[in-house]
């Protein structure tokens, strides 16, 4: 064999060897506790046809799926949850309390945890089939507490059923 044939066959290894590895770490979903049912998968990718960096775990009797939308800088963290056949139960979406509605930020601080200070600069929203709601991180009379406020300003103490 010539040392052009040796140096042809290794750049065809070495793109081959290339082009393997971005298949197997491209786009790949990650299965933390196994695979999902198809039924999940499918409710997931209609809802969020454009989801990337998508993991799914096990939790208890309930799918969760972490996920990315949008593209640098201005990407944007979400988790949704899913019963094990497939039906949705909620998408929480991290976001920075400048991006919360004015209205919303109002009806917090008319609220007797209205002089709470933030935990952090962050909030959730939260939206589920029976109705959409922001959730704020407050320490109130030295007490982390979580509140909730929903979209027609409704102001509740978050209570953690699951």
């Amino acid at each position: 064999m010539t040392d052009n044939n040796r140096l042809s066959m290794k750049r065809i290894f070495g793109i081959a060897a290339v082009a393997f590895a971005v298949i197997l770490t491209g786009s790949c979903e990650k299965y933390e506790d196994g695979r999902p049912e198809k039924s999940v998968r499918n409710e997931f990718s209609q809802m969020y046809p454009d989801a990337k960096d998508i993991e799914w775990d096990r939790e208890h009797s309930w799918w969760k799926v972490s996920f990315e939308t949008g593209t640098a800088p201005n990407r944007t963290e979400h988790e949704a949850w899913y019963d094990l056949n497939g039906q949705w139960i909620r998408t929480e979406t991290d976001m920075r309390l400048s991006a919360v509605p004015e209205r919303i930020m109002g009806f917090l601080s008319a609220s007797e945890y209205g002089s709470a200070s933030f935990e952090d600069n962050d909030a959730e929203f939260i939206q589920t089939p029976s109705g959409n709601y922001y959730r704020f991180d407050l320490v109130h009379s030295g007490v982390e507490i979580y509140i909730d406020v929903s979209e027609a300003g409704k102001v509740t103490l978050a209570k953690f059923d699951w």
